[in-house]
């Protein structure tokens, strides 16, 4: 984590200001910011309860989940192309990125501050005198950080590490933070150096079964709930190529009926059940640190123009395919060279008030889809039946039988611009860019540079930690 940032102590004041904004006790109320201390925050529920209400707060930065990694990933793969004149997103669109990479160490900087605000839950919750807090509200509280913390470890561990495809997950990971920088914490005890992705990946499912035990199934889809640990965790799975978890925990999703698949393509920016988790932006807060995704991918002169749908994405769709041709999915308008492009038109507004889609309850039918076909298993429904179901509401015909390519292209024409298409190609072993292009060699499975570098001055402030190879 970035060592510089807890030596300034902004990580603790950010989690109580949380705090006091989620609290309605008097004697926090007249407490200045700067007299707080953990002890003092978690010592009322209602502050408590704020604390993880920051969460989702730290959440909105455009740098922890709220879109900017989107467009990143989508312009290192096939998925969208870039005309923006921004230089550290251009190095990223041609594979130039170093390690000072303004854009790329934002993510680390952001992600690892939502993960402090986690531990600081997790490690002070359980202790809170129970005249204060009831069990049932503690485990609440605590599944969902322990969910919040998964969630921002896989984001991260997909970004600065090789998939577990490339070596079964023995590749460098992440450092594993899991206790929070409090006041008398010691420096030296936070320059980790990284764990393999191996037991990232294992904390990351250790953090999802607990979130699925504590936390309720209901479509609280702006929260975390049993049925988002579920589907994180069934992603997690396919990412490793876990077949039967991964189809069992999708099954049982879907069949919980607790979200349910939209019949069209009105859901976006929408409590649809067709969402098990989006990040809730709206008019008053808006995103956190900039203007991200709904900036960058929205047409001008509403937004910038900058990132659009590649030509060999829409060379896929078939005519008719309503993932295409619906206006809610999709917009034409004029990139920053004023030249008429497709846009996607999933998050809509340029203001930053329209919500950012995460966990879809239609993924869980393209895992199940796909960890069904590839594990030889029959768990809940057939491949065929259930890329068809997806099919229809697109307004195409049935394919006959269905294949591992099948179901790549067709996730890749579903969840374009959601975070889905590098990731994809990655754990497949598939190159980033098509045979052609010019950062082919360099957008490679395998390559160097298709994984973000540790952010430079975090390695300046960690001598424990290692560079990604190439940087």
């Amino acid at each position: 984590m970035r060592i510089d940032k807890i030596l300034n102590k902004r990580l603790i004041p950010v989690l109580f200001a949380a705090a006091l904004i989620g609290s309605c006790d008097d004697r926090l109320d007249l407490a200045p910011e700067d007299s707080l201390t953990s002890d003092v925050v978690f010592s009322s529920k209602f502050a408590a309860q704020g604390a993880v209400t920051g969460l989702y707060a730290q959440a909105r930065e455009v740098a922890a989940m709220n879109g900017n990694d989107y467009v990143y990933e989508g312009v290192m793969s096939d998925e969208l192309e870039w005309t923006g004149s921004f230089p550290t997103i251009v190095d990223i669109n041609i594979y130039e990125v170093q390690a000072p990479n303004g854009s790329t160490a934002a993510f680390w900087q952001e992600g690892y501050d939502l993960i402090n605000l986690a531990n600081f839950v997790l490690d002070k919750v359980p202790a809170m005198d129970e005249a204060i807090i009831t069990q049932a509200e503690k485990n609440q509280l605590l599944g969902e950080a322990s969910f919040m913390r998964a969630m921002m470890y896989f984001k991260l561990v997909n970004l600065y590490a090789q998939p577990y495809s490339l070596a079964n997950g023995s590749s460098p990971g992440l450092p594993l933070v899991v206790m929070p920088f409090d006041d008398d914490a010691v420096v030296e005890e936070f320059q980790l150096p990284r764990s393999t992705v191996n037991e990232v990946h294992g904390l990351i499912a250790s953090d999802l079964q607990n979130a699925i035990d504590l936390l309720p199934d209901n479509a609280e889809n702006s929260r975390a709930t049993q049925g988002a640990a579920k589907a994180l965790k069934a992603r997690l799975h396919l990412y490793r190529g876990e077949w039967q978890p991964a189809a069992t925990l999708a099954n049982e999703v879907i069949e919980s009926g607790t979200f349910t698949l939209a019949t069209d393509y009105t859901f976006w920016n929408s409590e649809s059940t067709e969402h098990i988790f989006f990040i809730n932006n709206n008019a008053v807060d808006g995103t956190f640190g900039g203007t991200g995704l709904h900036n960058f991918a929205v047409p001008a002169p509403a937004g910038r123009g900058d990132a659009f749908l590649s030509e060999d994405l829409l060379a896929t769709f078939e005519p008719g395919d309503l993932r295409l041709e619906d206006p809610n999915n999709t917009i034409d308008g004029d990139n920053t060279n004023q030249v008429t492009k497709t846009f996607s038109n999933k998050v809509p507004s340029a203001q930053g008030d329209a919500d950012m889609p995460v966990l879809r309850i239609t993924e869980m039918y393209y895992i199940r889809a796909e960890a069904n076909l590839r594990g030889g298993l029959s768990i809940g429904d057939t491949p065929e039946n259930d890329i068809n179901r997806l099919r229809a509401r697109a307004g195409l015909a049935p394919l006959g039988t269905v294949t591992l390519d099948d179901i790549l292209e067709e996730r890749r024409k579903e969840f374009f611009l959601e975070g889905h298409r590098r990731a994809d190609l990655l754990r497949n072993q598939r190159d980033l860019r098509p045979v052609g292009n010019p950062q082919f060699t360099q957008a490679t499975f395998g390559a160097d540079r298709t994984i973000f570098p540790v952010p430079a001055r975090e390695r300046e402030n960690n001598p424990n930690i290692e560079q990604n190879p190439g940087y």
